[in-house]
């Protein structure tokens, strides 16, 4: 079986109010690898990394990290391997700042990017198509380009989904819960009358 996940990334002086402003809450739990659907690790890079343990997170879609971008950077990954899709990309300002994708489902053959990307991205995508060219290009078994994106988010938060990092610090990922927002836990749900004639 592979991996079919999201995670998340945002400087450190702005975790706590990025998990509170989506009702995440600890539990109390903590995992050496993040197995639960829902957790995070703080990283020594001076990132907050958080997991969600399915392809595409419900409540961090890309209306809610334009949002939250305008106050703060939010690095974004999913991974497919099942048809070895990846993307990494960094939302700033409301806008996504780049963006690199790579969808394996017909094979190795190619990427898609945009944006102003970070410097370490040439060094990689570089090294990663020789090994693929090396390995017979796209009638190779193995797709490196699937690995694009997420070494360049590996190479700013200093994490990837499968490969153990020493840059999560003590090594634990804590459990988290999604509560009801404020407003659904103070305000009364209205009935079909009410909602019809406004009282």
């Amino acid at each position: 079986m592979g991996f079919s996940i999201t995670w998340f990334a945002v400087p450190e002086s702005h975790a706590d109010s990025f998990l509170k402003q989506l009702n995440l809450v600890p539990t109390g739990e903590t995992e050496e690898c993040p197995e639960s659907l829902i957790s995070s690790a703080q990283m020594d890079t001076g990132w907050r990394m958080l997991w969600y343990n399915k392809y595409q997170c419900p409540f961090l879609g890309e209306k809610v990290l334009s949002a939250i971008s305008h106050s703060y950077d939010v690095i974004a990954c999913t991974v497919e391997e099942h048809c070895m899709d990846s993307t990494a990309t960094l939302w700033r300002a409301g806008v996504r700042h780049w963006f690199i994708h790579h969808d394996g489902s017909d094979g190795s053959k190619g990427l898609e990017f945009t944006g102003a990307l970070p410097e370490c991205f040439d060094s990689i995508r570089g090294d990663l198509e020789r090994k693929q060219n090396d390995a017979g290009g796209s009638k190779a078994d193995v797709d490196y380009l699937f690995e694009i994106p997420l070494a360049v988010a590996q190479s700013i938060v200093g994490f990837k989904h499968d490969e153990d990092s020493s840059h999560v610090i003590d090594g634990t990922f804590h459990v988290l819960t999604r509560t009801s927002s404020a407003t659904e836990q103070s305000e009364p749900k209205r009935g079909f009358f009410s909602r019809l004639f406004g009282s």
